[in-house]
């Protein structure tokens, strides 16, 4: 382990030229004294591979969520401005959202990633809506093609998301557009048509997240770009429609060394596997890892998505995306909020591994990827 720590903080300069937002000395000490607690922790190990979405605007409108985080049993929160009818949800204003993220810190005994949905566009949890900025669509970014322009724009959400206490963004999609995809081109989330300018827009809104401490994740593996229906509401074959070169922007960015997270969708593709990409050993292991060699966090995309509650059960769907390679498993439990949602789904995890169904040599190799990633940025 004493070897592992160590290369784990001399590869922390590996991705990218800008550093000053990565996380200081004395904070990687810190959390170094923490991250060894977990070590000797299985049941914090698993923690660590659960981000979940949470009620209302403060802890004490969530006793559940509290009590699982002082537990040490999660390793990050999603927070959303809608739920339903509701808004605003999670993130009314400034002053909130920072008493909001200080207080998730706190709460837990380990340093916890709070990312958001902050690409630009029609997907942005902070805009004028709850006192912030409206950001343009990355389509729009990617027409104007001046990659400088990008990383400024980019570069000025990463400044508010870190002011507001999130250290992770689900962005920059490096899908294809296409805008005959309801759920991407339709809403302009694609920079562009190009593998290379999609990966050389997306490359400058990453290097701005990282610049300023926030981690990006890259999405939606394999692509999702042409598919022509939508994973938020139930099965999408892209088998028909998908394109190798859809692979372009993330053989690219792991050629750059990239550190932050790459998202997997929940798109199905026959010649792949006979599963949806973020159920899939075939896509996640031999794919993503093995032919491209991406050893980085690899999460899930929502796992409450109609492509994945409409056919397995909620057990069944964490085995497989365990088993599939998966090193965060991501419930937003956003569509239909559930009090009990997040103890069900780590008492699923203890059980597949006290059944003997997941190992836990499997466990900890997800912990060690989240270890690196959290110790680098957090």
């Amino acid at each position: 382990m004493k070897q592992f720590i160590i290369a784990t903080i001399v590869a922390i300069t590996a991705f990218f030229s800008a550093h000053s937002g990565l996380a200081n000395t004395q904070d990687k000490l810190q959390n170094e004294q923490k991250f060894q607690k977990i070590d000797r922790n299985l049941q914090a190990m698993i923690g660590q591979m659960l981000m979940f979405g949470m009620r209302g605007q403060s802890l004490t409108e969530d006793t559940e969520i509290r009590k699982m985080l002082a537990e040490g049993k999660v390793g990050g929160i999603i927070l959303f401005y809608t739920h339903g009818n509701i808004v605003p949800y999670n993130l009314a204003n400034r002053e909130q959202i920072i008493k909001l993220t200080r207080s998730l810190q706190e709460t837990s005994p380990y340093p916890l990633l709070i990312g958001v949905d902050q690409e630009g566009g029609k997907v942005q949890r902070l805009s004028e809506k709850n006192g912030f900025k409206n950001y343009p669509t990355a389509y729009s970014l990617g027409k104007t093609d001046k990659e400088e322009y990008t990383y400024q724009v980019a570069d000025d959400i990463a400044v508010t998301l870190k002011e507001c206490g999130f250290n992770l963004n689900f962005a920059p999609s490096v899908d294809l557009h296409n805008p005959n995809s309801p759920a991407i081109g339709g809403k302009e989330r694609a920079f562009h048509e190009t593998g290379l300018k999609t990966f050389h827009h997306a490359y400058a809104y990453a290097k701005a997240m990282r610049k300023n401490g926030i981690i990006p994740a890259i999405k939606h593996f394999p692509g999702h770009g042409n598919a022509i229906k939508d994973t938020h509401e139930g099965f999408t074959d892209i088998t028909n429609t998908w394109q190798d070169k859809e692979l372009f922007p993330y053989t690219e960015f792991i050629k750059k060394k990239y550190d932050g997270m790459i998202m997997v969708a929940h798109v199905y593709h026959q010649k792949l596997d006979t599963v949806p990409a973020s159920l899939s050993y075939n896509c996640i292991t031999k794919l993503l890892r093995q032919k491209m060699k991406f050893d980085g966090v690899v999460i899930t995309d929502d796992m409450q998505m109609g492509a994945i509650v409409k056919h397995y059960s909620l057990k069944e769907s964490i085995y497989r995306a365990i088993a599939a390679g998966n090193d965060i498993l991501l419930f937003s439990n956003n569509f239909k909020y559930d009090p009990k949602l997040p103890e069900q789904v780590y008492n699923c995890v203890a059980e597949l591994v006290s059944e003997g169904k997941i190992s836990k040599e499997r466990i900890l190799t997800s912990w060690q990827r989240i270890r690196k990633l959290k110790l680098a940025y957090l």
